[in-house]
């Protein structure tokens, strides 16, 4: 309950009103021409609408001939001046942004599986620039997983033109700036989560399991590591994340070398890494959290790093029966580590 007081409220069902303000969008000719007429209409002139609506003459007068797009700003004023339901226009706008290559389909609707896991993977692998006309990046090696993604977000937020590249270290994927808004709305922050150390989004806590359990899988499949030695007896798997504690702890003596620390001080903690538990828990699933140790920057910056771990048969079973993996090796791995459970008793 506390943890769940702790998480931010998050809005889940979005419009076009709710994102940034600077992006245009493009409308569907009859309508934008016969909107910014009527509004000029009721007050007058272009001057009079500008003066009233505190908006360029120059503006209006595109927007009314159908020679420039509306930002979301304008057209919200245009409306909201009309006293237009605001509602109406979601399937009014036919795309939004600069590049003009996204077709919207709003409202769009985080509370469900694939709102959950999209969520999951941009808090894991993804990164919201502080930017809102930036694009979101998604960074992962396994191809599978970018394919994945690419086709639940076109089925949540609409049709767009994406292309996954290999970069530096790892493979990625760019997605439409226009859908970061949404996604900072239900919960994902913008900028550097390792200094923001987010909370897990309070309507995926309070969800169904199937909700719940998108997410995990989601999570696990981008930030754990299954590790199965039968040879050292070794069935585990291991969730890790860590964050920016710079000014929690004292600063250790050697720099840009991961020092072994298991007990950090109570206001120390990863809060993603303990709404997962929460969640884990919800199934039943017995996990040992433990911090993995500190680590001091160049640029005197102090990282700490936690793991969840599911060391346990009965653990393991219930992670494959109600999460699993959709990355193949990995679930795979885990198939073998409980089967060797089953022939170990033969």
């Amino acid at each position: 309950k506390e943890y769940v007081k702790s998480s931010p409220k998050t809005k889940t069902l979005i419009s076009w009103y709710d994102l940034y303000e600077g992006h245009h969008v493009t409308l569907k000719e009859e309508f934008q021409k016969k909107l910014f007429q009527e509004a000029v209409k009721k007050a007058g002139d272009f001057s009079s609408l500008g003066r009233k609506i505190i908006l360029g003459r120059k503006t209006i007068s595109g927007c009314s001939k159908q020679l420039r797009n509306p930002t979301i700003k304008t057209l919200k004023k245009v409306a909201e001046y009309l006293n237009y339901s605001l509602e109406e226009i979601n399937n009014k706008i036919i795309t939004v942004g600069k590049s003009s290559n996204f077709e919207p389909i709003f409202p769009f609707n985080l509370h469900t599986s694939e709102g959950a896991e999209i969520r999951a993977a941009f808090l894991s692998d993804g990164h919201v620039d502080k930017n809102p006309v930036k694009p979101l990046q998604y960074c992962a090696y396994e191809i599978e997983l970018h394919e994945r993604l690419i086709k639940i977000c076109k089925e949540t937020f609409g049709e767009f033109e994406t292309k996954t590249f290999f970069g530096h270290k790892t493979y990625v994927t760019r997605f439409p700036a226009a859908i970061s808004t949404a996604l900072v709305l239900s919960g994902v922050p913008r900028g550097d989560k390792g200094k923001l150390n987010p909370y897990l989004p309070r309507d995926i806590l309070l969800g169904d399991r199937e909700m719940q359990a998108a997410y995990l899988r989601r999570a696990f499949d981008d930030e754990a590591h299954m590790r199965f030695d039968l040879k050292h007896k070794k069935r585990t798997i291991r969730l890790v994340r860590s964050t920016d504690i710079t000014g929690k702890v004292g600063e250790p003596k050697i720099s840009e070398q991961w020092i072994r620390i298991r007990n950090l001080p109570k206001n120390v903690k990863h809060n993603l890494l303990e709404g997962e538990n929460i969640l884990l828990s919800n199934f039943g699933i017995e996990t040992k959290t433990y911090s993995v140790g500190i680590y001091l920057s160049k640029k005197n910056n102090i990282t700490a790093k936690w793991k969840i771990e599911l060391g346990n048969q009965d653990s393991l079973q219930k992670f494959y029966k109600h999460i699993n993996f959709t990355v193949k090796d990995k679930k795979k791995k885990l198939s073998k580590a409980l089967t060797s459970y089953q022939n170990k008793k033969l």
